[in-house]
């Protein structure tokens, strides 16, 4: 049987990946001696939740968290080949915690969807057609299954609204909604993110990211739950080819300040955390 396995570093608790396994892949009890490869590197399992087969497949599921081996031989190692990342790319590093979740209204994002479709400025055209272009050949080359072999880490650009003067409500005024609608913004399973915000567009849509102590906006993620009208569009539209922006949906290999290519986009049901 498959088993959703959840891996997780253990310096920050962030997740590596989310990947499915066969169950005989796995060992039938965690002990502290197992190594896997991911992300091109070799982690120690420091902790597995639940430890044992009989659990885990019970539950059909597995959180492994993990601890990166330095010059250490292997012991027991998972092929590489086993695991897969549920997704063909990711941002890193995620922003700064301020404080845990404390049952605020606030916007959660799934800490692998952090920025996985945003606002960017003009200085970050190279590396979004470099960014792009690893994409698609994760997405091509590396696909086996539902996921994939590899995955690649967005490090770049590592501010993508350099450059860009925009507040917070300079977003409310140009998408058509105001700063009544804004709130925390959160990261699954890590806390309220500092210095973060959260904006309400419409209903299924939000825009989120942080701010510098100036009040200047320097991460603008665009979060969707479901599908939006062309009023939507039009005010992305509008608000992009006004500020220079153009909305990347990395995984999807989209980039556009079109309002139609914009209406077709917010017409498509979110994208699948297998992709």
């Amino acid at each position: 049987m498959d088993i959703t396995v959840t891996l997780r570093d253990a310096v920050d608790g962030a997740v590596i990946a989310r990947t499915v396994m066969p169950s005989r892949a796995l060992p039938p009890a965690f002990d502290g001696t197992q190594l896997l490869e991911a992300a091109g590197e070799v982690w120690r399992v420091l902790r597995a939740e639940p430890a044992f087969r009989e659990e885990y497949e019970l539950l059909g599921a597995l959180e492994l968290t993990l601890r990166r081996v330095d010059d250490e031989p292997p012991v027991r190692m998972i092929p590489a080949r086993d695991i897969h990342f549920s997704m063909s790319s990711i941002s890193d590093p995620l922003p700064a915690i301020a404080a845990p979740l404390d049952g605020r209204s606030m916007l959660l994002v799934k800490d692998d969807l952090w920025r996985d479709v945003e606002l960017v400025g003009p200085f970050a055209a190279r590396a979004v057609r470099a960014n792009l272009a690893a994409i698609r050949r994760v997405q091509t080359e590396f696909r086996s299954g539902p996921g994939f072999t590899e995955i690649h880490l967005r490090t770049d650009p590592a501010e993508p609204l350099e450059g860009v003067v925009l507040t917070v409500e300079d977003l409310a005024a140009g998408l058509g909604t105001t700063t009544h609608f804004v709130r925390p913004v959160a990261i699954e399973g890590q806390g309220v993110v500092r210095s973060g915000y959260a904006l309400s567009v419409a209903d299924g849509v939000h825009v989120y990211g942080t701010v510098d102590q100036a009040s200047r906006v320097t991460v603008a993620g665009v979060h969707r739950t479901g599908v939006a009208g062309p009023r939507v569009a039009d005010d992305f539209a509008t608000l992009t080819r006004t500020r220079g922006l153009t909305l990347v949906d990395w995984r999807a290999g989209v980039q556009t300040d079109d309002a139609e290519e914009l209406a077709d986009w917010f017409a498509e049901p979110p994208q699948p955390l297998w992709r």
